[in-house]
């Protein structure tokens, strides 16, 4: 877990800025403008990077209300209560901690010392504290477009095997009916010839008979 938490002392040196103090010493309204390079969390709002306007709202009635407008006090980002807070050591201008958040998360601005002070503001958070989740940011669908070849560019067409065809065996040929070269009539010529003679014998046979 302490690989996940940001230093408050590192992130105070990296985010904020603090401008020098007026020279009159601090403001009746504890007013400090404060530069913060990195976006940078406070009750109730996530500033991000820019210069900004704390004091107190109303120092007669209530010393631990804070505001916090833009750089030329047009916009009013937020107000909160403070609790005291106090530092063992003094710095010429003002300066913020920072509460330690997880990686990816904007730190927390925790307490503001004004310059020359030891008392200093603890910033109050609402129900739950600061934001200790990072947000978490939708990606968009990543879609493309085909676009065509230049002008007398050919397309590139991937080679494809040509596959010999299967060979169709031949149908087999039909029986040829060979062709008649004789006809029946020498058949009845011989055997009218054989008659004959069979007669012609006979014929014989009774005359030597008789």
């Amino acid at each position: 877990m302490s690989r996940l938490f940001v230093s408050g002392v590192v992130a105070a040196a990296l985010v904020a800025v603090m401008t020098p103090a007026p020279a009159s010493g601090v403001t009746y309204d504890k007013l400090a403008n404060l530069t913060f390079s990195a976006p940078v969390q406070i009750p109730g709002v996530t500033l991000g990077a820019g210069t900004y306007r704390f004091h107190l709202t109303n120092p007669d009635t209530s010393r631990n209300v804070l505001q916090v407008l833009s750089n030329d006090g047009s916009i009013v980002y937020a107000m909160f209560h403070t609790i005291p807070d106090g530092r063992a050591a003094l710095t010429e201008d003002p300066v913020v901690t920072f509460r330690e958040t997880p990686e990816g998360v904007p730190p927390a601005v925790r307490s503001l010392f004004y310059g020359g002070e030891h008392r200093g503001y603890e910033f109050v958070y609402p129900k739950g504290g600061p934001n200790m989740i990072a947000e978490v940011i939708p990606q968009p669908e990543i879609t493309y477009t085909p676009f065509p070849p230049p002008a007398g560019e050919p397309v590139f067409e991937p080679e494809v095997e040509a596959v010999a065809p299967e060979p169709v065996p031949e149908p087999l040929p039909e029986p040829v009916e060979l062709p008649r070269t004789a006809t029946p009539l020498p058949l009845i010529a011989v055997g009218a010839f054989s008659s004959l003679l069979a007669g012609l014998g006979l014929g014989l046979l009774r005359r030597r008979a008789g």
